[in-house]
């Protein structure tokens, strides 16, 4: 694996921990979630920002969709593009605000606090 290869390997795990982390905050859920928490989870946010209950709420539809992909990503490990977006709009900053994880050193400190 050349250094290319690694920096490429290595932003891949960076985006599935934010995408991840983001479709746990989208649905409200722990890291340790059952399914069915999951799911109950994933309906509850369904009813609060499904369209028709929200019809005067340009934001409802892309809401609504971000929730299906967050509880796709989360029960069946299916990316999602709307929720690939939603991660670039949090890239600069890890989601507690604490490090900058656009450089080696800031996901280091992140992880190193996460699991350690």
């Amino acid at each position: 694996m050349n250094h290319e290869q690694f920096q490429q390997f290595q932003e891949d795990i960076r985006r599935d921990i934010e995408t991840r982390q983001i479709a746990r905050q989208i649905l409200d859920v722990d890291e340790d979630a059952s399914d069915d928490n999951l799911k109950r989870s994933w309906r509850t946010k369904c009813l609060e920002c499904h369209p028709d209950r929200n019809p005067n709420d340009p934001e409802a539809e892309r809401r609504f969709v971000v929730v299906n992909c967050a509880y796709r990503l989360l029960a069946e490990g299916t990316p999602c593009n709307m929720l690939l977006d939603e991660v670039e709009r949090e890239t600069s900053v890890s989601l507690d605000g604490k490090y900058n994880l656009d450089n080696a050193w800031g996901l280091f400190l992140w992880w190193r606090d996460k699991f350690f």
